[in-house]
């Protein structure tokens, strides 16, 4: 757990030092973290998992959907796999874009194990391992998307 609050407080630190990351909806996204760490106690553990996946990678939608905003990417997005399709292909001069193998990368890790566990039933994280590899590959997309 205190893996998941650490990565959960430099998710929110890198959110409150660049503007870009949130335009408007800071605090919102903000509460939907902390979403993560609050749900610690509900029982049992695989339905307290899925909420974990559920809080965090709605905070991330959120987030890819301030990004693309403030960059002025055309936004017709509705999901984290457009979102990173988007930031893969737009032609913004002033933004580099992600590479190929990282938008496959954070499709496979964070997109498809999101859309797995929230769109099919009785279908959960395995354990907390997997949850905390989906929180820590937010945290790296994040960090790039700092620095695109």
């Amino acid at each position: 757990m205190s893996d998941q609050r650490n990565r959960i407080n430099t998710i929110v630190a890198l959110l409150n030092s660049n503007s870009n990351l949130s335009s408007g909806n800071l605090n919102k996204v903000k509460a939907e973290l902390h979403q993560v760490v609050d749900v610690h106690g509900i029982s049992p553990t695989r339905r307290r998992n899925l909420m974990k996946v559920l809080h965090s990678t709605r905070a991330l939608d959120s987030t890819l959907n301030a990004f693309v905003e403030f960059h002025n990417i055309k936004n017709n997005a509705k999901s984290i796999g457009q979102y990173l399709s988007q930031l893969q292909k737009h032609n913004e001069q002033s933004l580099q874009n992600l590479s190929a193998s990282e938008r496959s990368r954070y499709q496979r890790s964070i997109a498809d194990l999101r859309n797995k566990h929230l769109h099919t039933a009785d279908s959960y994280p395995a354990n907390e391992a997997e949850v905390n590899n989906i929180i820590g590959e937010m945290q790296t997309l994040i960090s790039r998307l700092a620095t695109l």
